[in-house]
C-alpha cells in the first residue's frame, strides 16, 4: 500500500531509517522517522519497493588485436587481457563474467571457437585471458570474444520535498559504480547495492543513510606536531612538501595529477595561505611497499635518499597501503626506522592510515567495517600517538562511508585498491 508521508520537525528522529529485506527481490522502508539534510521524514506505515536484480548482457564478436600470453604467475587481475566491458582502471570487476559463457573465436560469427587450455587459458574470476605459447592462436591476427557479464549497480529511495518516497534505479557500471543522481529537492534515505551476479538482497546490501555521518571533532594539532611548518606556511615563505607513497601516492586510480590527493591537499593549504609559496614533490613507485623504496641502490628509478632526503623537506607524508603487511610491532619499528632519518634533515611527518582495500584481502564478508581490522592501521595510530606525530586518519574516513549510504568498494577506480 502507497503510504502518506509526513514532513515534521515535530517528531523524535532515529539515525536511520529502517529498512529490511520481506523477499529475494523486494525490500521494506520504514515505518520510523529519520532527519537528513536538516528536515525531519516521517514514515506512518512500511512501504515496499521491488528492486530489479542485476541485469545479464550478452556481447558478441568484441574484437581485440592480439592476445598476449596466458601470465601464470602473475596475480589474477593482470594474468592477461580482459574483456572491455569488465576492464577497471588496470584491472578487472571480478565475478562480473558468467561463468562458462567465454568463448573465443578466430573470427566473427560461428567460426570454429578455440579451445580451452589447449589453445588459451583463462582466469574466469578476474576475467582474464591469454593464448597459450605454441597453441593454436596466432598472436599476429586478432582474435573475437562472446560472453556474458553481469555489471553492478547502486539504486536509491529518496524523498521529495513533500517526503515522499520513490525509487531510483542507478546506471550499471564495473569499477566505480556512483548512486543515481537526485533532484535538488530530493535526499536519499536507503541505497542498494547490486553487486555482479547478486543472487538475491540480504540486509547487507542495504546502506540507509545516517542522520549523522559527523566524526567527534578533532583538536587541532599542526601547532603541537607541525610546528616549523605551520610557521613557514604563516610567514609566506617556500614550504617543500614530499609525498612519499606507493601507487596510491603517484595516480593510481587518477588519470589527472591535479587529482592526486596531494595535490587537492596543496590546493587547500595554498588558499589556506595564499602568501605562501608551497611546492609539492612527489616520490611515489606503484606495487612497492616502503622497505622496497628504501632498500633501492642509490642511483636507481626510486633513490629514497634523493627523492626524499636531498629535497630537504618541510613536512613529508607517508601513504603506503602497500604496507599493510606488517603486524603492529613491525609498523613501529620499521616506520621509527626511516622516520629517524626523515627528522635528521629537519621535515616534519604526517603519517596517513591508508583506505580498504578488497574485503577478501582484508578477510571481512562486509562493506560496512566499523573498525579497520588491519594490525598496520593500529600500528600507525599508536606510532602517531607516542611519537607526536600527525596522523591523517584516511581508514577512519572510510569506515564511515557506509553510514553515508556508500559501499566503499564503489569508489575503486580498479575495483582493487585504487581510490577514485
Amino acid at each position: 500500500m502507497i503510504t502518506a508521508l509526513l514532513l515534521t520537525l515535530a517528531v523524535a528522529a532515529d539515525p536511520v531509517m529502517p529498512v529490511r529485506t520481506t523477499a529475494p527481490w523486494t525490500i521494506e522502508v520504514g515505518p520510523g522517522s529519520v532527519e537528513l539534510n536538516g528536515r525531519t521524514i516521517t514514515l506512518s506505515a512500511p512501504q515496499s519497493f521491488v528492486i530489479s536484480p542485476a541485469v545479464v548482457l550478452q556481447v558478441y564478436d568484441e574484437k581485440h588485436d592480439t592476445l598476449p600470453v596466458f601470465n601464470e604467475n602473475a596475480g589474477g587481475w593482470s594474468k592477461g587481457l580482459h574483456p572491455d566491458p569488465i576492464k577497471t582502471e588496470e584491472c578487472s570487476q571480478t565475478g562480473s563474467l558468467i561463468p562458462g559463457t567465454f568463448v573465443l573465436k578466430p573470427d566473427k560469427g560461428d567460426a570454429q571457437p578455440f579451445t580451452l587450455d589447449k589453445d588459451y587459458r583463462m582466469d574466469e574470476f578476474w576475467a582474464s585471458i591469454g593464448r597459450i605459447d605454441g597453441g593454436g592462436i596466432d598472436p599476429a591476427k586478432p582474435v573475437y570474444f562472446d560472453y556474458k557479464y553481469s555489471p553492478c549497480r547502486i539504486d536509491s529511495i529518496v524523498a521529495d520535498a513533500q517526503g515522499k518516497l520513490r525509487l531510483i534505479e542507478g546506471v550499471s557500471a564495473n569499477g566505480i559504480v556512483l548512486p543515481p543522481e537526485l533532484t535538488a529537492d530530493e535526499t536519499a534515505v536507503v541505497n542498494v547495492w547490486i553487486p555482479s551476479q547478486c543472487p538475491q538482497l540480504t540486509d547487507d546490501n542495504l546502506f540507509p543513510v545516517y542522520a549523522s555521518t559527523a566524526v567527534p571533532p578533532i583538536e587541532p594539532v599542526a601547532e603541537q606536531c607541525l610546528p616549523k611548518t605551520l610557521a613557514k606556511l604563516r610567514a609566506g615563505e617556500d614550504v617543500h612538501i614530499v609525498a612519499f607513497g606507493d601507487s596510491v601516492t603517484c595516480g593510481g586510480g587518477t588519470s589527472r595529477a591535479e587529482d592526486w590527493y596531494q595535490e587537492q591537499f596543496r590546493r587547500m593549504l595554498q588558499e589556506r595561505f595564499p602568501n605562501a609559496k608551497i611546492h609539492m614533490h612527489t616520490a611515489g613507485w606503484g606495487g612497492a611497499s616502503s622497505n622496497a623504496y628504501l632498500t633501492q641502490p642509490r642511483g636507481a628509478e626510486h633513490d629514497f635518499v634523493r627523492d626524499v632526503l636531498e629535497v630537504k623537506p618541510d613536512m613529508v607524508t607517508i601513504e603506503f597501503v602497500n604496507d599493510a603487511y606488517l603486524n603492529e610491532e613491525q609498523t613501529l619499528e620499521h616506520y621509527r626506522s626511516f622516520i629517524s632519518q626523515i627528522h635528521g634533515v629537519g621535515a616534519e611527518v604526517v603519517l596517513i592510515t591508508p583506505h580498504l582495500v578488497r574485503p577478501d584481502w582484508m578477510n571481512l564478508t562486509t562493506m560496512k567495517v566499523k573498525e579497520d581490522p588491519r594490525p598496520y592501521v593500529a600500528g600507525l595510530r599508536r606510532l602517531a600517538k607516542e611519537d607526536n606525530l600527525a596522523l591523517a586518519d584516511a581508514s577512519q574516513d572510510y569506515c564511515n562511508l557506509w553510514k553515508m549510504g556508500i559501499p566503499y568498494m564503489t569508489l575503486m577506480a580498479n575495483a582493487i585498491n585504487h581510490p577514485d
